[in-house]
């Protein structure tokens, strides 16, 4: 997985975040990896691909969950190390 950028959007609700896949893979070519419930009504959204893409798709779902939830934070790991690179892919990782 290499070369490969990933990142993260997390807002409060699914709606915020299934908004935000929308306008992401509408807009952009990114590869959404998985949407997860961290808890505590927190829901994330993983993506990854090149990093202009990713660091598009994610300022794109960012201001999107915005319009819904107030909590909103986001992240892009331009060159991932193995463990959020395996998290990017598997995000259920982050319970267990």
């Amino acid at each position: 997985m290499r070369n490969v950028a990933v990142g993260f959007v997390e807002a409060e609700g699914f709606t915020p975040i299934f908004d935000a896949v929308d306008a992401m893979v509408k807009a952009t070519e990114v590869e959404v990896t998985k949407v997860v419930r961290l808890g505590g009504g927190i829901v994330a959204v993983a993506v990854r691909g090149d990093l202009a893409t990713v660091e598009e798709a994610v300022d794109i779902g960012e201001e999107t969950a915005r319009t819904r939830s107030r909590s909103v934070r986001s992240i892009v790991f331009a060159s991932p190390c193995d463990a959020v690179s395996a998290l990017a892919a598997e995000p259920d990782l982050v319970g267990n």
